[in-house]
């Protein structure tokens, strides 16, 4: 895939060795999380709120209520602000200075389109999907009212950039001499323990897709 090309607001300038512009690695890093921060003004004052996203190909899909303030700023044709970060390790200097993380992130600006109603229900679907492959099927399907109160925002990557850190720390050349420890202490998200909800009717037992899910140990593979 062509990568897309940098605009003002993402040609990365700092660390421009860290920048990726490639879609393939834009949808790896946006396929590796469920939340992103989503930036947007309301009365001309700054506002950001995390939210659950999907990727369906070139476009990320946020969803919320009617009267959702987010949902209803992006639809009156502002310019959102996207960011997905992923922290995987302490970068740990010979001095305070140069101490640092290892991350991926990426930032996307666009202007939401309203999905059709005769999507919003298979949208719906993917995004419980993401989240446990499986879980759709297995689930009572929405309501007419609840798909009523319901937006589905599409976000178009068409502006967007990533940024990268790995290694070890980079210290100055008289620190490698000194008798402090350095390195990377790297850190990864796992599935913890399940717990049944206080009121799961007796007899239900853990469903295959949740069961295979958990053996993957980690949430992204």
């Amino acid at each position: 895939m062509p990568p897309i090309s940098p605009q003002a607001k993402t040609r990365i300038l700092r660390g421009d060795n860290r920048a990726e512009y490639g879609k393939e690695s834009i949808a790896q890093v946006l396929d590796s999380s469920f939340l992103c921060h989503v930036g947007f003004t309301v009365n001309g004052e700054a506002r950001v709120i995390p939210t659950a996203y999907v990727r369906v190909d070139d476009a990320i899909y946020l969803h919320g209520h009617l009267k959702n303030q987010m949902m209803n700023a992006l639809l009156d044709g502002q310019t959102a602000s996207i960011c997905v970060t992923l922290l995987d390790g302490l970068v740990l200097a010979r001095s305070g200075f140069k101490h640092s993380v290892n991350f991926r992130s990426v930032t996307l600006f666009g202007k939401a389109e309203k999905v059709a109603d005769v999507e919003k229900e298979d949208l719906l679907d993917i995004l419980v999907d993401y989240m446990v492959p499986g879980r759709a099927s297995q689930i009572r399907p929405p309501t007419p009212q609840e798909l009523n109160a319901t937006l589905v925002l599409r976000i178009p990557i068409d502006e967007a950039a990533a940024k990268i850190r790995t290694g070890p720390p980079l210290d100055k050349e008289p620190d490698y001499e000194t008798d402090v420890w350095a390195g990377v202490i790297n850190l990864e998200t796992h599935i913890a323990e399940v717990e049944n909800c206080p009121d799961l009717k007796e007899g239900i037992e853990l469903p295959e897709h949740i069961d295979s899910y958990l053996s993957q140990k980690k949430i992204f593979v």
